[in-house]
């Protein structure tokens, strides 16, 4: 878990956001979202160091695949909530259909472009 540069927020291991307040917590998979929720249950949105929050922020605008639960790490793909992991996202698509988990792309011409790179990762 590391801090964001938001009050009460840190970025989870799988890559998604989690608010913490008290014993309850908040977790989206964006900031965007993240925020949206703490705003609806009226808690308060701050930030503390603007430097990391920019940071915290590029991150996650970088780290958006068009795929549901889908992030990139470390050079993999991975699926949030599980152990599934792969180089490739055809691959990992395959696995994730293997253990009956959803697969749906959340922006297609994000989830094109990603489908496109990895392609040619392997067509060499």
């Amino acid at each position: 878990m590391k801090f964001s540069g938001f009050m009460n927020v840190y970025l989870l291991d799988d890559m998604s956001w989690e608010y913490q307040f008290g014993e309850k917590t908040l977790k989206a998979p964006t900031l965007k979202d993240l925020e949206l929720l703490v705003n609806l249950y009226g808690l308060k949105w701050s930030v503390l160091d603007e430097s990391l929050a920019k940071k915290s922020l590029e991150a996650d605008k970088n780290n958006l695949t068009g795929f549901l639960n889908v992030y990139k790490k470390d050079g993999m793909w991975h699926y949030r909530g599980s152990d599934l992991k792969s180089h490739s996202l055809e691959v990992l698509r395959k696995k994730v259909l293997g253990q009956n988990l959803e697969w749906r792309e959340t922006d297609s011409d994000l989830a094109y472009r990603n489908l496109k790179l990895d392609s040619r990762k392997f067509k060499k």
